[in-house]
């Protein structure tokens, strides 16, 4: 049986870079597919290779470690979010938001995305250039499509964008984030309570006879929120400063060589973020080799697991023209992403409307100067100035 890494290192490790992992993460993936680490809530290990992680997110020895309670109220409806249970809890509530999230919403969702972002790009180019990105496009384009998914009402849309951007951007926004999502849940319920039937999500939900409660159909509305609205942001920043800080990539874009969606998924790939890739043994088990024991916590390193070079050649270079594995971005298993086509539509529909309608895109500021932070496991643009 192979030996795990004795030293415990601390994790998240140093970041001097916001597209680029630290070399540790290299480092520990070439020596083992799992470590020790330290982390701010104890000892773990970390899974670094995309064999251990592709393992770890589809083996069900390991779970959430989510105690499993069911929202019974406004005021609690966090415990409802579908991303923190496991089956059989899990397969219950995904069965149903499955059944209404499909391929022709997410269509629909695609026409109405382009329009918002021409509408965003057009106000962009009135207000002319050195403008932030994140500010002007990244975050207005994905709360705007979960307002249009959740079927929020045009009255209702900047308050309830006012108290996603408290709770979702700590130390961006301004305001009591504890009161902010105090007032999110108590939205999300009367926004189920008094919904009219419609083409949205929650009228979908409502009519389906899955057994769900209202509080729950509450709880899956706000956990898309969650799940769906600054992630979504932080991938268009991520993959837009990537684009305009690697030579000939918005070249290539432009001129054709180089489809959207390839692009899109190579972005993807590379986004430095791990957010929210934990998992707890339920008994002890041997995963790639090493002994986990019941109720140690593993960390999926999903950046380690895709830019891993026994899988990818030339793991850490933007080329959307090769042919690659899939990624491990939206995660494995029964919790792979659900929103992950919609996220892809996004993005894709945002480098495709910044390139047609800023044909001159650039950096207004060089690379080094482009604000960022690493407050936990993931990596936060804080501004993207740009210029055309």
């Amino acid at each position: 049986m192979t030996t795990a890494h004795t030293t415990l290192l601390a994790y998240p490790f140093h970041r001097t870079s916001p597209l680029e992992p630290p070399p540790e993460l290299a480092e520990l993936r070439a020596a083992g597919p799992l470590h020790r680490v330290r982390t701010a809530a104890g000892p773990a290990w970390l899974a670094t290779r995309y064999d251990a992680v592709r393992e770890l997110l589809s083996s069900p020895a390991f779970g959430t470690g989510y105690p499993g309670a069911l929202p019974t109220g406004a005021d609690d409806l966090a415990t409802g979010f579908m991303f923190l249970h496991d089956p059989p809890e899990h397969t219950r509530l995904r069965r149903s938001v499955s059944r209404a999230f499909t391929a022709r919403r997410v269509a629909a969702l695609g026409e109405r995305a382009r329009a918002v972002a021409a509408d965003l790009v057009a106000a962009m180019r009135a207000k002319g250039p050195g403008l932030d990105l994140q500010a002007e496009f990244a975050f207005p384009l994905p709360i705007a499509i979960v307002s249009e998914l959740l079927g929020i009402p045009e009255t209702d849309r900047a308050r309830f964008a006012g108290w996603a951007d408290i709770v979702l951007r700590p130390g961006e926004v301004p305001g009591d984030a504890g009161g902010a999502f105090h007032d999110l849940q108590h939205f999300a319920v009367a926004l189920v309570e008094s919904k009219p039937d419609g083409p949205d999500l929650i009228s979908d939900l409502l009519r389906e006879d899955d057994g769900l409660s209202r509080i729950e159909v509450a709880a899956m509305a706000l956990g898309l929120v969650m799940a769906g609205y600054v992630t979504t942001a932080s991938a268009i920043a991520h993959g837009m400063l990537r684009l305009l800080t690697t030579p000939g990539a918005l070249d290539a874009l432009r001129s054709g060589r180089v489809g959207t969606a390839r692009a899109v998924e190579e972005l993807l790939r590379l986004q430095d973020e791990e957010i929210g890739a934990t998992r707890v043994a339920r008994s002890g088990v041997d995963l790639c080799g090493v002994r986990v024991e019941a109720g140690e916590t593993v960390i999926a390193a999903r950046t380690g697991a895709n830019r891993d070079p026994a899988v990818y050649r030339r793991p850490d270079v933007y080329d959307p023209s090769a042919e690659r594995a899939p990624h491990l971005g939206f995660g494995h298993g029964v919790h792979h992403c659900l929103g992950a086509a919609l996220a892809r539509m996004e993005l894709t529909v945002a480098v495709d409307a910044l390139l047609a309608g800023l044909p001159g895109l650039r950096p207004a500021v060089p690379a080094e100067q482009v604000r960022w932070s690493a407050p936990g496991m993931d990596v936060v643009i804080e501004t993207l100035p740009v210029a055309w």
